[in-house]
């Protein structure tokens, strides 16, 4: 989902015009929540990691560098809240959950599955799988993967090191391997 900003909308925004606020906020709502979903395993959570994220665009908006563009400002931000309330929740156990209305746009780094790839499973599938890998393979896992994040920047991110956030990525895609072969088995015998 694209988010579509128009430079008077921006403006009116640096003025502190509320209703130039509100409408920014509206048209950023639903692509900026499915960021936070994909961190937060409830609507209530992700909306209240939106609205900070929010506050902070709005706080900064007259520090937009014109040639840099919104939408990517914008989700930059919202990705640097969501790390941060993974860092403060951390010692907290955390399991992530997908919504189908919450899937994010591909990145370069994205699984390219469709409806159904090559092994025969879908990306409702691989999402309810995913919430099975430990907290912190998954953490990596979306960064890489969903974020395009490198590890060099996960590392500083999560204050690890390359090779472990390394390790997390190969954990997270072992334990799916394991687990999307294991239902093919069992889907298998089935239907014998």
């Amino acid at each position: 989902m694209r988010i579509v900003v128009k430079d008077k909308l921006i403006k009116a925004c640096i003025k502190g015009e509320r209703k130039a606020q509100q409408s920014l906020y509206q048209t950023c709502f639903q692509p900026l929540l499915s960021i936070c979903m994909r961190y937060k395993n409830n609507q209530e959570d992700g909306v209240a990691i939106l609205n900070d994220a929010f506050l902070k665009i709005l706080t900064n908006i007259e520090s937009l560098d014109p040639s840099v563009p919104f939408e990517a400002w914008a989700k930059r931000i919202t990705i640097n809240c969501c790390i941060n309330d993974y860092r403060k929740n951390r010692a907290k156990p955390v399991i992530l959950s997908y919504d189908d209305e919450y899937v994010r746009e591909p990145s370069i780094h994205a699984f390219e599955i469709e409806e159904e790839d090559h092994v025969g499973i879908t990306l409702k599938k691989l999402k309810e799988l995913l919430v099975k890998v430990p907290a912190s393979s998954q953490e990596v896992f979306q960064l890489y993967i969903l974020e395009g994040y490198t590890h060099k920047e996960i590392a500083e991110i999560l204050k690890i090191s390359e090779g472990t956030s390394k390790w997390h990525l190969n954990n997270a895609r072992g334990k799916l391997k394991e687990m999307i072969i294991e239902s093919q088995n069992r889907i298998s015998r089935i239907a014998l």
